[in-house]
């Protein structure tokens, strides 16, 4: 049981110390302001979605967006997932910052994962392009960032058809395509 324990402690940090090997030292600073995340503001985002499609462009708040993908991670995954919380901010020319709060004990040394990038209508699909992530005084970019942003672009696929989307302080718009 012991060696079993060793070979498991051997291949984690082998891992990590992989993983680590496109890092630098740095942060990603997300901006100073506060998002609020809750059950209402979910459903507010919820409804702007529904509207919107119908309308053919919606516009969500930081704190719609942030409550309707938290709530959204929280109804579809168990108790044991960890992440506890998805903040967005939204900036002019389409830059978005994003934070995944962990849960206690996930991550050592922080709780946090901050990630910035571009936000665009590729092909009608609404897509990020992440360039930066940072966690702990450690900062990702890179080929690992093109990975990521894979991940988030097939969550966004089910979107819809869209035609353009625009950022500015706090808010997203997204026109559908054929509207």
């Amino acid at each position: 049981m012991l060696n079993r324990r060793i070979w498991v402690v051997a291949l984690v940090a082998l891992l990590l110390m992989s993983s680590l090997a496109g890092c630098a030292i740095g942060d990603v600073a997300a901006p100073d302001r506060e998002v609020p995340i809750s059950v209402d503001a979910a459903l507010e985002g919820q409804n702007a979605g529904m509207a919107g499609l119908m309308a053919g462009k919606v516009t969500w708040s930081e704190a719609q967006l942030s409550s309707f993908l938290t709530e959204l991670l929280r109804a579809n995954t168990g108790p044991n997932q960890p992440v506890d919380a998805i903040t967005v901010w939204l900036e002019p020319d389409n830059m978005v910052h994003a934070r995944i709060a962990l849960k206690d004990g996930v991550l050592l040394g922080g709780n946090n994962i901050d990630l910035t990038g571009k936000i665009m209508v590729k092909d009608g699909r609404v897509m990020v392009d992440m360039t930066d992530a940072g966690a702990n005084g450690m900062m990702v970019s890179g080929p690992l960032m093109g990975l990521i942003s894979s991940y988030i672009n097939g969550a966004l696929a089910g979107v819809g058809v869209a035609a353009d989307v625009m950022t500015d302080d706090g808010n997203i718009t997204i026109s559908m395509a054929g509207m």
